[in-house]
Order: structure tokens, then C-alpha cells, then sequence
């Protein structure tokens, strides 16, 4: 009996090959549509009103993080991460770095700018009020713009005085009413969880362009959150002198 192979296998181990080379190839694209289907869901799921979630009530204009945590503490959990300051690379991290320390020539390319008194490596969330007040770039002429988006406390101060006359009124007048950090208020609505943009700047921005900014997408929204405070900003006739307070 002759056990070597004949020229009629090739094709069939060809063909035997390609067939599962489609089974694969079929199988990941049913796991990436998958992934796809749940990833789309996810995202619709971030537009559904929260009530439909179970969540205690969360007063307008509530400041503090830990009332939103109480429905939220997964999201609470991760913003008490930016507390963090174990980490130190060469162009960022959340460890302390004095840069006019280590690049002296910052003082000298920011010369007529609140930067070159000081500028150390930003830190968390968490720290955003205690590092405004504790900045040398914060003397007795500084406004009140400084507070702008460092807490959820300054759109309910904006509501109580006018937003025209926060912005005039002295850095020191809030210290006693600015307590909360950067946090949930800031870019949520308390009633829907829905996106939101609290800051007034980015709004009128927007209106200057003939755009509304309430019709904007979803995803974008997701942008602009941010964008309404990590911004670069200008106000000679505020600072004295170039940008940054």
C-alpha cells in the first residue's frame, strides 16, 4: 500500500486551510461587532436621565462631592483618585515639580507674566482650591476671575451676585465661600445627570459665533466640559500684564 502523499492532497489542504482562515476571520468580526454593539450601548446608556436611575436627591446648587457620591460612588471613587501624587515623568505626572526651578528659562520666555513668579506641575482636581490660594501669582489686587474654575461653589456665586460683578469683585472677597474643589457640580446637572456647561465664558463664546451651544452633540458636550476651564486666557486690563493670574 502506497502511504505517500499524492498530488490531489495539496488542494485539499489548501482548501481545508482557507476554511478555517474564514471561520477565524468570521469569529473576531462577530467579537468586534460585539464589542462595538456594548460600546454603542454604553454611550446611549450616558444619555439616559439619571432619574431613571436609583439616586437620593441632590440640591441645586450642592457643592460638595460627597453628596453626589452617595448615588455616584464609583464616579466618587475615581475623583478622589486625583488626590494622588506618586507619579513623575519628564513632561507631567502629579508629583511636585517646581519648573522655574528646573527650566530656568521659563522666567525669562513668561517675564511680564504671573508665570514667571510661580509655576509648579499641575496637580489633581482635589487641589485645585487649596493650590489657587496658596499661588504666589494670587496678591491683594487679584479679581475674583481667579476663582472662576477652580470650584463648584463659583457658578452659585455667580447666580448671587452677577456674573459681571463677580468677575470685578476681589479674589479675597470669596475666600470664606469658596470651599469645594473642582468636582461632580461643575459639569453635571444635578436633577438629569445630563452634561452641562456651568461656566458663562464658554457660552457666550459660542454666541459670538451665532452658534448655540445647547445643540451641540453628545460627544461634543463631552469636549466642551473641559474646554470651559483648560483654556489659555487673557485680561491685561484684570492681570496688569499678559495672561494667568
Amino acid at each position: 500500500m502506497n502511504d505517500k502523499p499524492t498530488s490531489h492532497d495539496a488542494p485539499t489542504r489548501r482548501s481545508s486551510a482557507w476554511g478555517w482562515l474564514v471561520f477565524g476571520g468570521s469569529a473576531l468580526g462577530v467579537v468586534a461587532l460585539g464589542l462595538l454593539a456594548a460600546s454603542i450601548g454604553e454611550r446611549r446608556m450616558e444619555s439616559i436621565p439619571a432619574r431613571l436611575q436609583f439616586m437620593k436627591d441632590i440640591p441645586d446648587w450642592e457643592a460638595d462631592n460627597s453628596v453626589w457620591g452617595a448615588s455616584f460612588p464609583r464616579e466618587y471613587q475615581s475623583w478622589e483618585a486625583t488626590k494622588q501624587m506618586n507619579s513623575k515623568t519628564k513632561y507631567g505626572g502629579s508629583g511636585f515639580r517646581d519648573y522655574l526651578e528646573s527650566t530656568p528659562r521659563l522666567v525669562i520666555m513668561w517675564a511680564g507674566y504671573a508665570f514667571a513668579k510661580e509655576y509648579n506641575q499641575a496637580r489633581g482636581h482635589y487641589y485645585a482650591v487649596e493650590d489657587v490660594t496658596m499661588t504666589k501669582r494670587v496678591n491683594e489686587k487679584t479679581p475674583a476671575t481667579c476663582w472662576t474654575c477652580k470650584s463648584p461653589d463659583v457658578p452659585r456665586l455667580m447666580d448671587k451676585v452677577g456674573i459681571g460683578e463677580f468677575y470685578a469683585l476681589n479674589f479675597h472677597d470669596f475666600k470664606d465661600e469658596v470651599k469645594n474643589p473642582i468636582g461632580c457640580a461643575d459639569c453635571h446637572d444635578n436633577k438629569t445627570m445630563q452634561l452641562r456647561i456651568s461656566r458663562p465664558a464658554l457660552k457666550e463664546a459660542f454666541e459670538r459665533q451665532g452658534k448655540d451651544i445647547t445643540k451641540v452633540s453628545h460627544q461634543e458636550m463631552r469636549s466642551l466640559v473641559c474646554a470651559q476651564c483648560h483654556v489659555e486666557y487673557y485680561g491685561s486690563s484684570l492681570f496688569g500684564v499678559g495672561s494667568g493670574s
